[in-house]
């Protein structure tokens, strides 16, 4: 590089033979400009690139951030675009490398976002228009908050600190843009110098994606990205941090003697498992020494679900294996409860975690003992310790003790669970328990299903992380609107692999417009609507209050017919093809062809009609109403 600059200021080359140089050395187009702006204004050292790989580049502040991005390893943005961040798409025309995934809707754009970091393990990147954009997304941040998801979330800014104080999509006086949002994000600031912006976004992908991670909101003010300026841009190992303490190896000792010692142990695996690719060392450790497997609030399959050590969740009323335990062990896991402090868990002797994220540690439950460490690396030191401190023969006589009395009483639960399904399977309408069957056995064995169907039974569905075990995706935060563009992301991530969205009737109208997407950028999801016309779960808890709507049956709100929504014709209006499906006998054949779409590369939907289960589960009222018939006639 130095000499092709000296023979550049010495006449030897031309600034056109220049610029080919540095592009045929590997530079992008705007990075060889940005370089020979530099060397043009500052001479040759303001040109060199630094030894860490490291370049200045010359341009608008949008520029800068478009080219820090780029270097970030950023494949897709997924965005909503609007006139305030004119200078950031400006600048996209000329990095072809940063693809624009469009979402007609702010909320659907997160959850694109979120689904593509939950398959991909690495930050995904969202920008929304100004204030009105900001505060559009605010469900689904919620929800990638909830579940620590990488995502980096710009905005272009109207700056009523430096402008007038009325502009248009801007601020309220005496409020920031980042007020609005800024509970769910794990930092939020507003940037105002275009000099700033490389250093911003490097900020913000390594915030989010540091574990533990989450949601990060950096606001631009157009006067920033139009602005003329030079900053340096670094490459992506120079800024994102792969962070993976060790345990303390005193304590790790503790617990695997605990592990050894106990005679009814447990172990609860959260999404710190699949976050670090440790389900196969969960697995081992629960092999090694017959631990009864159990998942609490999880984003992810944490654990196969079809393992004959698992038993789902825990509680402490109900005789072991699932319940009754002396020690409990979380790892990577949240404390269990929500709306108070839970008694169904904590054990009488002893309970551990280990795991990262510290604000999930000791929330609801008395630890006597927390590890703070990356749970993969904790696995496998703790696997290790466990076999240094008792003999091959003695994990054995452990293992086969404890497997004697977890794995029949597993068998014979789950072979209940499947009897009582398939008593439903020939009922009318489609029952849940057909639809679970079929999907799984219609579906790639080893697929990814995004899951917003709340009460949808899974008895049937074999989720975990092996070939033959499909990628179960989720939001723990609930706010509905997560799937369908959950569902585009996590395909996005693994364009190889069958993604198949399960979605509720009601989740889908929160999220519809994802549609536009699939067609628009040939994203083959298989969507299947299980549609009870109904928001079931929310029924099943007006009904368990006890009330006046459980005693006459008229939930407020709950029935979604009258009128019945076209699935499949909302489906078609946006470019995706689909059929709705009534009979039982017509299953397998339907998602048969839904799959064979998506392999020919098309996003293909199945509307299900299924029946309603739970309390008020036969109610269709609702309070009738009609404005026509209120009017004034003429």
């Amino acid at each position: 590089m130095r000499e092709l600059l000296r023979d550049y200021f010495d006449g030897g080359v031309s600034r056109r033979g220049f610029f080919r140089h540095l592009v045929a050395a590997g530079l992008t187009a705007s990075a060889a400009r940005s370089v020979l702006e530099a060397a043009e204004s500052g001479g040759l050292d303001a040109a060199q690139p630094a030894s860490s790989g490291a370049y200045r580049q010359s341009g608008t502040g949008g520029d800068l951030l478009l080219e820090q991005i780029k270097a970030a390893g950023t494949k897709y943005l997924f965005a909503n675009p609007g006139s305030v961040e004119t200078p950031f798409y400006d600048a996209m025309t000329d990095r072809p490398e940063v693809q624009l995934i469009m979402g007609l809707h702010e909320g659907v754009v997160i959850a694109m976002a979120d689904g593509y970091n939950k398959v991909s393990q690495k930050p995904a990147l969202v920008n929304v228009h100004a204030v009105a954009g900001t505060g559009q997304i605010g469900g689904q941040l919620f929800n990638a908050n909830r579940d620590g998801s990488a995502i980096v979330i710009t905005a272009g800014l109207n700056d009523t600190t430096t402008y007038s104080d009325d502009l248009h999509l801007a601020p309220a006086p005496g409020s920031t843009q980042i007020d609005i949002n800024e509970q769910f994000t794990k930092l939020s600031w507003e940037v105002r110098s275009g000099a700033s912006a490389a250093v911003a976004t490097r900020r913000a992908f390594k915030l989010a994606g540091t574990a533990p991670g989450g949601p990060v909101y950096v606001a631009f003010s157009r006067a920033s990205m139009a602005e003329k300026v030079t900053g340096e841009i670094w490459p992506a190992e120079t800024f994102l941090i792969d962070a993976r303490p060790r345990p303390a190896a005193d304590k790790l000792e503790r617990l695997a003697r605990w592990l050894i010692e106990a005679e009814r142990p447990a172990v609860i695996f959260g999404d710190e498992i699949s976050r670090t690719n440790a389900q196969g060392r969960a697995v081992e450790l629960c092999e090694l020494l017959g631990l009864v497997a159990a998942t609490g609030q999880q984003a992810f399959g944490n654990f196969p679900t079809f393992h004959p050590q698992y038993v789902g969740g825990v509680r402490a009323s109900r005789p072991f294996p699932f319940g009754g335990h002396d020690l409990v062990v979380q790892f990577g896991a949240r404390d269990p409860g929500g709306g108070s402090v839970p008694r169904q868990i904590r054990s009488p002797e002893r309970y551990a975690a280990v795991g990262l994220d510290t604000s999930m540690l000791g929330r609801t439950q008395p630890l006597d003992l927390a590890i703070v460490a990356d749970v993969s690396v904790a696995l496998e030191e703790l696997i290790d310790a466990v076999q240094s401190l008792a003999t091959k023969e003695r994990l054995a006589t452990i293992r086969e003790a404890r497997l004697s009395a977890i794995t029949p009483a597993v068998a014979e639960a789950r072979a209940r669970r499947e009897a009582a399904s398939r008593e439903n399977f020939a009922t009318s309408p489609i029952h849940p328990d057909r639809l679970d069957y079929e999907l799984n056995k219609g579906i790639d064995p080893h697929a990814i299903v995004a899951m917003e169907n709340l009460t949808g039974p899974t008895n049937f569905m074999r989720f975990g992380f092996r070939e033959d075990e499909k990628m179960r995706l989720r939001s723990n935060g609930t706010a509905l609107g997560w799937g369908v563009g959950a569902a585009i992301g996590a395909q996005l991530a693994d364009p190889d692999r069958q993604v198949v969205l399960s979605i509720g009737d009601g989740s889908v109208m929160f999220s519809a417009s994802g549609f536009w997407t699939m067609a628009r950028y040939d994203i083959p999801v298989l969507t299947v609507v299980w549609n009870n016309r109904n928001y079931q779960t929310v029924r099943r808890g007006f009904h368990s209050y006890g009330g006046r709507m459980a005693e006459t049956g008229q939930y407020h709100g709950m029935y979604l017919g009258d009128p019945d929504i076209d699935f499949a014709g909302l489906a078609a209006s946006q470019g995706v093809k689909g059929q709705r499906v009534t009979s039982a006998g017509d299953l397998e054949a339907a998602i048969r062809t839904g799959v064979e779409e998506t392999r020919a590369g098309r996003p293909y939907l199945l509307d299900v009609a299924i029946s309603t289960s739970g309390g008020g589960a036969e109610s269709t009222w609702h309070r009738k109403f009609s404005l026509a018939a209120q009017r004034r006639t003429a």
